[in-house]
């Protein structure tokens, strides 16, 4: 548990995260780095569903949740967020 807390610090109000766990991928943007993760403007890969979930007003996550972890530029952050859209519907847009 204190090596997976070894991530975490560090992250800073207002950073991009990608972060990778058992149900998929969640990129957001970190608003509180406590005891859990709180993250706003959430877009969740769910690998096992083929579908992308968005969650605006944020998302809490337990950090024993997270298997790893990685900042992301903004720019980064909406590219990969538009590459799983592409991915997931192929012929939207």
């Amino acid at each position: 548990m204190e090596q997976n807390n070894a991530i975490f610090q560090g992250l800073e109000t207002g950073e991009a995260v990608l972060l990778v766990t058992g149900i998929g991928y969640i990129v957001g943007i970190v608003e509180k780095n406590e005891a859990a993760l709180f993250l706003g403007d959430v877009y969740i890969n769910c690998l096992s569903a083929s579908r992308i979930n968005r969650f605006s007003k944020g998302l809490t996550v337990n950090k024993d949740q997270v298997i790893g972890l990685q900042k992301l530029t903004q720019q980064a952050k909406n590219e990969l967020i538009g590459a799983w859209q592409a991915a997931i519907s192929p012929t939207a847009g």
